[in-house]
C-alpha cells in the first residue's frame, strides 16, 4: 500500500492552496466556487473551475460554502466523513449529520467553527470537534475553515478541511530553525517550549507580521508557526511564506497537533511538492 501522508502534509498542501485561490479572488482572477460561469470572464471560470478540481482531488475532507454559509460544493472524501452527501445550496456550515464537542456536548451546526469563521469574517484554527454519521458512528476531526474574499475585500463563502484525528505521533524536529509568530507572549513561551522538547530551535519571536516578514531576510528559517489571529494582519507574511516556499502551520492557540503538522509540513517540501497556481 502507498504511504499516506501526514496530517500536517495535507493542512500545508491546504493552506498554500486556499492562499493562491484568495490572492486569485483577490485580483479578480476567479470567481467563488457558487458562482455561475458563463463564459464572459473566461479566466476566472478557469481559475474557479481548477480549484473544484483540485478540492475535488484532495486526500482530505474538503468542501465550500457560499458567504450565508449553504454548502455549494465537497468532495467525495467528504462524503466518506460524514457518510451522507450534503444537500448543495440547502444544507448549511458542515457537510456532517450531527457535530459534538470533544466532551460529548452538542455542538449546533450554526455554533460550528465554520459557521463561526463565516459569521466573524476570520480564520478559525486550533479548535476540536466530532461528526456522528447516519449509522451512529462518531469521528474527531480538526476544522480548518478559511473565509474567501473578494477585490473589495467582502467576504463571499469559505472553504474547509476536516482532518480526522488519529494517534499524535511523536515528532523529532532535529535542528530545525523555526520562527514563531505570536503577540501573545504565553502562547509564544508555549510554542517555543514545544519546540525545544522536539529538538528544534526557535530561532526568534515576532509579535507582528511585519516583525516576522522582517525577520525572513535576516536569518536562515526552516519553517514558521503563525499564531492567529494577528493584530496587524497575516497576508503578507503567508503570501512571502509561499514565495520563499517555507513550511508554515497556521493555528489558535497551544493546539497539542502543532508539531505534528510542522514536521510533516517540512517532509512536504523535503518532497520537492509545489503548490498549485490558479
Amino acid at each position: 500500500m502507498a504511504e499516506q501522508p501526514g496530517a500536517g502534509i495535507i493542512g500545508s498542501d491546504f493552506e498554500r492552496l486556499v492562499t493562491e485561490y484568495n490572492k486569485a479572488l483577490a485580483n479578480g482572477e476567479a470567481r467563488p466556487i457558487s458562482a455561475i460561469c458563463d463564459g464572459t470572464e473566461a479566466s476566472a471560470c478557469e481559475s474557479e473551475r481548477t480549484f473544484r478540481k483540485l478540492l475535488d482531488a484532495f486526500p482530505a475532507p474538503a468542501y465550500t460554502t457560499d458567504a450565508a454559509g449553504r454548502i455549494t460544493f465537497y468532495n467525495e472524501a467528504a462524503v466518506q466523513f460524514a457518510g451522507r452527501r450534503a444537500r448543495l445550496g440547502i444544507d448549511q456550515w458542515c457537510v456532517t449529520w450531527r457535530l459534538y464537542w470533544p466532551d460529548g456536548t452538542p455542538l449546533p451546526h450554526d455554533e460550528c467553527p465554520m459557521a463561526i469563521a463565516l459569521k466573524e469574517d476570520r480564520i478559525v484554527r486550533g479548535t476540536q470537534a466530532v461528526a456522528e454519521r447516519l449509522d451512529g458512528t462518531r469521528v474527531p476531526f480538526i476544522p480548518h475553515p478559511t473565509p474567501l474574499w473578494d477585490a473589495s475585500g467582502a467576504l463571499v463563502g469559505a472553504v474547509n478541511m476536516l482532518l480526522e484525528i488519529d494517534e499524535v505521533e511523536q515528532v523529532a524536529l532535529d535542528g530545525v530553525q523555526v520562527l514563531i509568530v505570536s503577540d501573545d507572549i504565553f502562547v509564544a513561551a508555549d510554542l517555543d517550549l514545544l519546540i525545544d522538547e522536539a529538538g528544534g530551535v526557535a530561532v526568534a519571536i515576532a509579535a507582528t507580521g511585519s516583525e516576522a516578514l522582517a525577520l525572513l531576510g535576516q536569518r536562515p528559517i526552516d519553517a514558521t508557526l503563525v499564531s492567529l489571529p494577528l493584530r496587524d494582519g497575516h497576508g503578507p507574511l503567508i503570501d512571502a511564506l509561499v514565495r520563499q516556499n517555507i513550511p508554515f502551520v497556521l493555528h489558535e492557540g497551544n493546539e497539542e497537533h502543532v508539531v505534528q503538522m510542522l514536521g510533516d509540513a517540512l517532509t512536504l517540501r523535503g518532497r520537492g511538492n509545489q503548490e498549485a497556481v490558479l
